[in-house]
């Protein structure tokens, strides 16, 4: 009885135990991230409010992803901003390097009446880098985009 006892608990010790080699032994993404390579899925599209010049619009983009990200990449003049990709999950407090995210922002024609926002997430399988959205995260950075710039909303 011991023996069966111990051969059970050995295995499933075996079995939920991660591997190692970087190839996730198990250990899936955030359920929040999406696997896709359709752009228009990761994408948000903010409408500018009226009268906001492009040297503030480019402000407001730029101070409101500071907030959370490190900005890596502004050209004012395209209406560009790019965040660094970052460890954005958690694993016991420690940042999971498997799963990364970065933020793109692009002024859309010339009078930048609409901003897009777009998300890109990675996760690490072994040597493979699977690509998709996190879709919370550009939900939630839309939004406060849209507070900070778009349209105010049109009453019926």
């Amino acid at each position: 009885m011991r023996l069966h006892l111990l051969l059970l608990v050995a295995l499933t010790a075996c079995a939920s135990a991660p591997t190692g080699g970087g190839g996730g032994g198990g250990i899936k993404p955030p359920v929040t991230f999406i696997r896709s390579t359709a752009e228009s899925r990761a994408t948000r599209t903010i409408e500018v409010r009226e009268g906001l010049q492009k040297a503030q619009a480019m402000r407001l983009v730029t101070e409101g992803l500071e907030q959370k990200y490190v900005v890596e990449v502004t050209d004012p003049r395209a209406g560009f901003v790019m965040t660094s990709w970052q460890a954005s999950l958690l694993r016991d407090g420690v940042p999971d390097l498997r799963y990364r995210t970065r933020i793109v922002a692009k002024f859309l024609g010339d009078d930048w009446r609409k901003l897009q926002v777009r998300n890109e997430a990675n996760w690490a399988r072994g040597d493979e880098w699977d690509i998709g959205f996190d879709v919370v995260q550009l939900d939630s950075v839309s939004a406060e985009l849209q507070t900070r710039l778009g349209a105010a909303a049109k009453k019926p």
